[in-house]
């Protein structure tokens, strides 16, 4: 008979056990599916508020292309490489490749992926953040020049020694590409450049 009392409490303690843990299991996903419902809320709610770029460029020339090529040593801008497809309302990005770049426009941000030298896609930033210090440094390697690059910064070098500082062409800002989910709808993509980030919502 004490047996039998005994091994009651003890299967009294082990359903009482068992329905705390599958309680505490429970709310956990609860409060995680609630917590993922206001996440993409939050950035549907971006998504939606912002608009399609209302302008284009001549000939889908940037402007101040030519210009940057000739101030920098090399190419400026950040290459990026997509091997899926990335939506903004009416615009879908396809893979390959593409040159970001910042731009404004009428106090408002953009970022213009570019490919064979001209404006393919301009998609707007929703937000605009400075680079925390040291990012570069902690995060992105330096950029290993090839033997010619080499020879042309050494033969610029030495030219620079007999010319003013302002013939020589300067290194580029320096640039990372991150790419994020967001909830279960959505990708982020931020472009570091020079000492800001730009960031941009996609639909997946």
């Amino acid at each position: 008979m004490a047996n039998f009392k005994k091994f009651k409490k003890i299967f009294l303690f082990a359903v009482l056990l068992c329905s705390v843990v599958l309680f505490a299991s429970l709310n956990c996903s609860i409060a995680q599916e609630n917590k993922a419902n206001g996440e993409n809320a939050k950035y549907a709610k971006i998504y939606e508020e912002l608009s399609e770029p209302d302008f284009s460029y001549i000939f889908n020339l940037d402007p101040y292309q030519t210009e940057e090529y000739t101030k920098y040593m090399y190419a400026p801008y950040p290459l990026f490489r997509t091997a899926i497809r990335f939506v903004f309302k009416n615009t879908v990005i396809e893979p390959g490749y593409y040159l970001l770049t910042p731009r404004e426009k009428d106090g408002k941000w953009y970022v213009l992926f570019k490919t064979n030298g001209k404006v393919k896609y301009i998609i707007p930033v929703y937000e605009k953040q400075l680079v925390e210090p040291m990012f570069y440094e902690k995060y992105v390697p330096e950029r290993k020049l090839t033997f010619w690059q080499g020879i042309c910064k050494k033969t610029r070098d030495t030219m620079g020694k007999f010319f003013p500082k302002q013939t020589q062409r300067m290194p580029p800002p320096k640039s990372y590409i991150d790419v994020n989910e967001l909830g279960t709808d959505y990708w982020q993509v931020v472009l570091y450049y020079g000492a800001s980030k730009y960031y941009m919502i996609f639909m997946r």
